[in-house]
């Protein structure tokens, strides 16, 4: 399956899209180099993980961040702003935001070899989060691993 198909549907899983945020707002990680590392993992796949964290820093440093911030700068009210054209605004910085997201996934996918066997998501998740040089707790990647192992019905 293609990554951002994958990353579309885990992500629409409450405990994924919980979990992936934690680790984004209480560990500075980036989404959706978690949900590639993911991915990687039960696709059996490997990758350069020193390479794709850089591109992955670079990129959130310059454009996933910067968007995520003005995405959340425009959520209260901003008075004597028009509440519907700064809602607008919000609403269009939120899918500039996502189309990066996609960006950075496919460039990512663009880095995996082909598929092989599976290892466990837990792994994946660690080794590329050791890649990226900024690890969080392993019971926040354990919860992550937890959240994109129920299935859906």
């Amino acid at each position: 399956m293609r990554l951002w198909d994958w990353a579309v549907t885990a992500y629409a899983r409450q405990p994924v899209a919980d979990a992936c945020l934690n680790l984004q707002d209480a560990h500075g990680q980036n989404v959706p180099y978690l949900l590639w590392a993911a991915w990687m993992a039960e696709e059996g796949r490997e990758a350069d993980l020193a390479a794709a964290a850089r591109l992955m820093r670079a990129w959130d440093a310059e454009i996933g961040a910067p968007l995520r911030g003005v995405r959340r700068a425009l959520k209260p009210p901003r008075p004597p702003v028009d509440e519907a054209a700064k809602e607008a605004l919000r609403e269009a910085v939120k899918a500039v935001e996502l189309r990066g997201e996609r960006v950075l996934l496919e460039s990512l996918e663009a880095l995996a070899g082909p598929p092989g066997a599976p290892l466990p998501v837990l792994e994946g998740l660690r080794a590329a989060a050791e890649a990226s040089g900024d690890p969080p707790r392993r019971a926040a990647l354990e919860n992550l691993a937890a959240a994109l192992d129920v299935k859906s019905p």
